[in-house]
């Protein structure tokens, strides 16, 4: 009877750890490229860089047009996964052109987003009141990031269970609570 007991409890253990690494990833697979000059960087270069490059940032703002849509993204340095870091110091700013239709309420100012593409050109514009160049990525690839969980203000509490065999034949069962 202790066995099976034993056998439930690794199983339970088992789907809860797998549930928790597969069932709630919902970060967008990012498809590595070139991260070695900014948009900055790229804006005041003698000649447009041949390779696709990735980005990504802030989103500003959106615009959608006949064919495609634009995006105004303020760029962060990029973590592992490519997710943008706003933490760190900006890096510039870069107009993310995807073909079709994007919706606006999904891309809206303060979403997180990785752009990947070629650079077109650089397209002069304003950032307020002061002239600004911007590169224009025409993108292969444009994820989103899901938003960020608020913090809440009320503590959360959590409940938890555990068994083990203690190296003898009796074993041992724990409930747990926490905040």
């Amino acid at each position: 009877m202790l066995e099976s007991m034993r056998e439930n409890f690794l199983l339970i253990g088992l789907i809860s750890l797998l549930l928790n690494l597969f069932g709630c990833s919902s970060n967008p697979v990012i498809t590595p490229a070139d991260r070695s000059l900014s948009p900055k960087q790229t804006a005041t270069a003698s000649t447009l860089p041949n390779q696709p490059m990735q980005w990504g940032g802030v989103v500003i703002s959106i615009t959608n047009l006949a064919q495609s849509s634009e995006v105004e993204i303020l760029a962060y340095p990029l973590d592992e996964e490519g997710r943008p870091m706003r933490e760190s110091a900006s890096i510039g700013r870069f107009i993310a052109s995807q073909p079709g239709y994007l919706e606006a309420a999904d891309y809206a100012s303060g979403r997180m987003v990785t752009a990947t593409g070629r650079i077109s050109t650089i397209r002069k514009g304003l950032v307020g009141e002061a002239e600004y160049e911007f590169p224009v990525m025409l993108c292969e690839q444009l994820a989103l990031w899901p938003k960020q969980r608020e913090s809440r203000s009320k503590p959360r509490i959590r409940f938890g269970f555990g068994a083990s065999s203690g190296g003898s034949s009796y074993g041992s069962i724990g409930i747990g609570f926490g905040l």
